[in-house]
C-alpha cells in the first residue's frame, strides 16, 4: 500500500496509532473462517401468532390478576380458558338460528 495516498480527512495521528489503524483495517477486510455446521438439527419454524389488545378497566384488570394469582396461572392462560369456550358457544348458537 505504499503507492496509495491515504485519506486525510482527519489530521495525522501518532505514528504508533497510525500503525494500529492500518493493521486493524487489514484485519477487518479478511474473510471470516468457515465454521463447521452445527451438530444440532434445525428446528422447524414456529407458527406465527397474532397479538390482540384487550382493553379493560383497572378494576377488571385487578380482578383478572387476582384470579390468575389464585389459580397460579398466567393472564394468557386464563384468557385462553375463558375466551375460546365462549367463542365456541357463540358459534354454536349462531349456527342454530
Amino acid at each position: 500500500m505504499a503507492n496509495v495516498t491515504p485519506n486525510r480527512r482527519r489530521p495525522p495521528a501518532d505514528p504508533e496509532l497510525e500503525k494500529k489503524i492500518e493493521q486493524f483495517g487489514h484485519e477487518a477486510a479478511t474473510v471470516p473462517e468457515q465454521r463447521q455446521a452445527s451438530l444440532a438439527p434445525e428446528l422447524p419454524a414456529s407458527k406465527a401468532t397474532v397479538g390482540f389488545n384487550f382493553k379493560m378497566t383497572p378494576e377488571d384488570h385487578q380482578r383478572l390478576k387476582e384470579l390468575c394469582a389464585r389459580e397460579e396461572r398466567s393472564i394468557q392462560y386464563m384468557l385462553n380458558k375463558i375466551v375460546w369456550p365462549a367463542v365456541e358457544r357463540l358459534q354454536k348458537e349462531a349456527g342454530r338460528t
